[in-house]
């Protein structure tokens, strides 16, 4: 049987549609997943961020899409080196490794809300205390991974923590009815092209916001929004959709 579904709803009540910058507004400060990167899409109209959460071999959360680096033209995983390390080896770079606490500051001081990604197994307790640590308000808050096994584990610690139901564009036969009548999340996170109008307006009547990625062409950014009607796109250009008219 499904779980009842949490209602996600931003503290803003004159927000009734995210504009999400994917890693920040890695298409005018790229690499995107920095702290510079974030701020520049709150400055351009961002008014949530989303971010790929991982961690360092010394459990310390941070915000990279990618579990390796390279270093010295080596891939190195994440997890073979402590923060601080990481740190040294990164600060001369176009992108220093960033921790998630800087992306809740941002999100905390602009007023914003935060999508949190999960891009590994195993970080769900340390991801939870993180969040009620952060100072955002947890109605600003949503978790979102593809990983049930993750989403039930958050659940037990927290259940207050909004979670996100995942689905990448490979995954389009997973989407029928039952699908959509058993999901038991506050919110999906999918590709766009699993979704349509027929979709969405099923979700919407399960009480379900549906955001959708990676939306960067004009044209499919006012289809989602104009006619699928979708609550939110994520995106490598916040400024564009910022600036569609409505």
């Amino acid at each position: 049987m499904a779980l009842p579904v949490t209602t996600f709803k931003m503290s803003s009540s004159s927000i009734s549609f995210h504009r999400v910058g994917y890693r920040g507004a890695p298409a005018l400060v790229p690499p995107g997943g920095t702290v510079a990167s974030l701020r520049k899409a709150v400055e351009v109209g961002a008014n949530m961020l989303m971010v790929d959460v991982r961690r360092t071999r010394d459990d310390i959360l941070i915000i990279d899409r990618d579990a390796v680096r390279m270093v010295d033209d080596h891939e190195v995983p994440l997890r073979h080196h402590p923060f601080a390390e990481w740190q040294r080896k990164t600060a001369e770079t176009d992108s220093p490794i960033t921790r998630l606490d800087e992306a809740f500051a941002i999100a905390v001081g602009a007023k914003v809300g935060l999508i949190l990604d999960v891009r590994e197994p195993g970080i769900e307790a340390l991801l939870a205390r993180a969040i009620r640590q952060s100072g955002l308000g947890l109605e600003n808050v949503l978790v979102a991974t593809s990983d049930e096994t993750s989403r039930t584990i958050i659940r037990g610690l927290d259940p207050r923590i909004r979670l996100s139901h995942t689905l990448k564009a490979e995954d389009a036969a997973k989407v029928n009815a039952k699908l959509l009548g058993e999901i038991d999340t506050a919110a999906v996170t999918w590709h766009h092209r699993l979704v349509s109008p027929a979709v969405v307006k099923v979700l919407h009547a399960r009480d379900i916001k549906v955001y959708v990625w990676p939306v960067d062409l004009s044209e499919d950014m006012r289809r989602m929004r104009d006619t699928c009607g979708v609550d939110g796109i994520i995106t490598n250009f916040p400024d564009v959709l910022a600036g569609l008219p409505r």
